[in-house]
């Protein structure tokens, strides 16, 4: 539903103003209502939906607006109850869903296999003649009638005979169907159970709390797991910050929308927007890893009912904490935290650091991983999300560790391996065409990966070349290839072997063991 509750980021003074403003907007009749869709005084905006790995532009989510003569633009709370209880939303949701037809067939040459979704109510699926007008509406227009998607609110009222027939009598038609604020709605598996749907939504609700409440982390890890198990399409909403997107990413999100990336556009000022967004391809407002460390973020963390504290590399232990970590740690003061000895580490977690301090350096953006950590010498579980910060006073790069304990991450196989204990060598997987897709933490100390993509950056292209001719159906390969990327060694051991890429059919992936050594 993208902005039901007005995520608007304001001062207290803005808050004041609009709070003032909206006491003055009195409740609407519904002939009022009902004379401005006459007067087609209703418009769209639109917040862009884009891959949050590559900030891709996939789509957009059309949201109504009034235009009031005398208030101004008003947001859908001031006029979509009312005409859900005089029962003639059904009368505006057309009206609106030509509008947007009308956008796409503006923008079809422009864009192609843009994805564009409206809202309808679940009071607009009663009426008998819904999916037939939505139908007669769309076929007024030559266009994939696929891009197109409906987002249904769970409610009651969409299982119902009549309801259900609508729905099927859409998707058969063509166009896509999505379950709107997933989980929060009347039933999440009942609604899924129509088999009706491609995608689903995971609401601003759950995304906002990301970070101070492990529930709901749970539940989006949830949400993400069951969409990626029946293949349906999922896009969350509400990303406001580069944590929040980070985090959604190591999670296994693909799609997303919010503040983040676009705060929404007026209609008719689309194709400038789209063709600016598409000119600045390397637009990318999460790039600056290096983000301040600011005295107000540190103040919301002591507001955090779960740990938090700062890992600075230079000095080798924590130099901040809230009071959840010093309880966690079993500290009596930060200087007690502080001045702990912290260089008794073991050598996993220690290797597992400098991993941290390399990839952080190198750009990543953030890291999620479980730690057995053992404060007042009882183990205990945490799943961290590291961040990277820089120390204002210093000039260190420092870690930022938001802990949550008693939890267990579903951590999907994404570029960086965390579960490798088992397994301490250098180790690296690639694609046919050399792209690195995943690395170990030993790879990246003892290889020094940095900032890497390809093979070709750790050893010659002849010797991956001559792995590749080699590696036929399952055969292990041995190779001895020159290797001068780190300091004191001259060679690489490799063993690699051969396996089909399960995500591309077809194609192969290698899986090859590097370990440096010097000659002697």
């Amino acid at each position: 539903m993208g902005d039901s509750s007005f995520h608007e980021q304001a001062s207290t003074d803005q808050l004041i103003q609009a709070a003032s403003l909206v006491k003055e907007i009195p409740d609407f009749t519904i002939d009022e209502i009902l004379d401005a869709i006459d007067k087609d005084q209703f418009y769209l905006v639109a917040q862009a939906q884009v891959d949050l790995e590559s900030f891709e532009l996939i789509g957009f989510e059309l949201l109504a607006r009034w235009e009031h003569e005398q208030y101004g633009d008003l947001l859908p709370y001031h006029f979509i109850p009312v005409l859900e209880e005089s029962g003639q939303c059904y009368l505006f949701t057309i009206h609106i869903f030509k509008r947007m037809l009308s956008i796409l067939d503006r923008l079809s040459h422009l864009e192609p296999g843009l994805h564009f979704s409206i809202n309808i109510s679940a009071h607009d699926l009663c009426s008998e003649q819904f999916a037939a007008d939505i139908i007669s509406a769309a076929s007024q227009y030559q266009m994939d009638y696929d891009t197109i998607v409906l987002e249904v609110t769970e409610t009651a009222g969409i299982f119902d005979d009549v309801s259900v027939t609508n729905l099927r009598k859409i998707k058969e038609f063509g166009i896509q169907l999505a379950v709107d604020d997933f989980w929060t709605g009347f039933s999440t598996l009942e609604t899924i159970r129509l088999n009706l749907f491609s995608e689903i939504k995971i609401d601003y609700s759950l995304t906002s709390q990301l970070i101070n409440d492990k529930t709901s982390m749970a539940g989006i890890n949830a949400i993400l797991q069951l969409s990626s198990d029946l293949g349906l399409r999922c896009i969350v909403e509400g990303i406001e910050t580069c944590m929040a997107r980070s985090v959604l990413l190591e999670a296994g999100a693909c799609y997303g929308q919010g503040y983040l990336f676009n705060r929404g556009v007026r209609d008719n000022h689309i194709e400038e927007w789209i063709t600016s967004y598409r000119r600045n391809r390397n637009y990318n407002p999460c790039a600056n890893s290096s983000i301040l460390l600011k005295q107000d973020e540190l103040d919301s963390l002591e507001q955090r009912p779960h740990p938090s504290w700062i890992w600075d590399f230079e000095v080798n232990g924590i130099v901040w904490a809230n009071s959840a970590a010093l309880k966690f740690w079993v500290a009596s003061s930060i200087d007690d935290l502080v001045q702990r000895d912290y260089t008794a580490m073991n050598y996993l977690a220690k290797t597992r650091l400098k991993s941290y301090q390399r990839r952080l350096k190198a750009g990543e953006e953030e890291i999620s991983s479980e730690w057995d950590l053992f404060p007042g010498g009882e183990a205990k579980k945490v799943f961290c999300i590291q961040v990277p910060r820089t120390d204002p006073k210093t000039g260190h790069l420092i870690m930022l560790v938001n802990a949550f304990e008693g939890f267990h991450s579903r951590l999907p196989p994404r570029k960086f391996i965390e579960s490798t204990n088992k397994f301490p060598v250098p180790f690296i997987i690639v694609d046919e065409d050399g792209k690195l897709i995943r690395i170990n933490k030993h790879a990246h100390v003892e290889l020094d990966i940095g900032t890497a993509e390809t093979v070709a950056n750790l050893m010659p292209q002849e010797a991956f070349d001559a792995i590749k001719a080699r590696c036929e159906n399952g055969v292990l390969v041995e190779k001895i290839t020159e290797f001068t990327r780190v300091e004191g060694h001259d060679y690489l051991y490799l063993r690699a072997v051969m396996i089909p890429d399960r995500n591309e059919f077809g194609r192969h992936i290698f899986h090859i063991v590097a370990i440096p050594f010097q000659s002697f």
